[in-house]
Parts: C-alpha cells; sequence; structure tokens
C-alpha cells in the first residue's frame, strides 16, 4: 500500500477490477463510516459494511469527497486496511448468527413456515400467468 495514496485496495480482489477507500465523518458529533469504491471510471460509495453502493453525486472521488466534507466543518480520519477486515469479519459474523427465519429461509422442523412458503410460491406462479 506504499505510496498509493486514496487508491488502496481495502477490498475487492486483485481480479475484481473494485478499489475501496475508508473513510469515518464525524459531524454535529455523530459518526458516518462512508466506503468508497470505484469500478471502469465510477465511482461510488456506501454508509457501513452492509449498505448499498450508490453512484457518488457528480462522480467525485473519495479525495474529493473528503475536501468537501472538510470544508463544511466536519473532521474526517482514513480508515485503515486491518480496520475494514475487522469490520468485514464482524458482520459476516453477524450474519451468520441470524436466524434462518431472519434470512426467509425456511426451517427443516418448521412446517407453518413451509406451508406458507409453499403458499406464497404457488400464489406467485399463478399471479405470473395472468
Amino acid at each position: 500500500m506504499g505510496g498509493r495514496g486514496s487508491n488502496s485496495n481495502l477490498g475487492g480482489g486483485s481480479g475484481s477490477g473494485l478499489k475501496t477507500t475508508g473513510l469515518d465523518v464525524t459531524h454535529n458529533g455523530e459518526t458516518t463510516r462512508y466506503y468508497f469504491t470505484s469500478k471502469d471510471g465510477q465511482n461510488y460509495y456506501q454508509r457501513g459494511i452492509s449498505g448499498t453502493p450508490e453512484p457518488t453525486p457528480l462522480n467525485m472521488s473519495a479525495k474529493e469527497f473528503r475536501q468537501r466534507v472538510e470544508s463544511n466543518g466536519a473532521t474526517t480520519k482514513a480508515v485503515s486496511n486491518a480496520e475494514y477486515k475487522k469490520a468485514e469479519k464482524a458482520y459476516q459474523k453477524e450474519r451468520d448468527s441470524r436466524p434462518d427465519y431472519e434470512l426467509g429461509i425456511g426451517l427443516k422442523d418448521n412446517s407453518a413456515y413451509r406451508r406458507t412458503a409453499r403458499k406464497n410460491r404457488v400464489m406467485n406462479r399463478v399471479m405470473k400467468r395472468k
């Protein structure tokens, strides 16, 4: 990572074409973590690990975003690769510990859930035909 500045590769494997940069922004006492990715010349941002990537306004880079936020009175702190990996592992661990019904997966011993899921599948097929 030495000498590469905001293009440090936090996530997205070497073949994915994604480069991720993290930034903690503190404004009015609230801290929000942003992750910036860039692919094929388009810049995206997301709030936190579980956020949905959205295109940045005016296709701003992470550096331009940081400058704009600081000019509005917020303080910023770069997120290191180790912090990113730690947050990603914590998110994955929390996601793996969720019960199956929150993820929409039927439990084998829960026949009421299976019955409801089957009714929904049949109803979806009927609605598709109409």
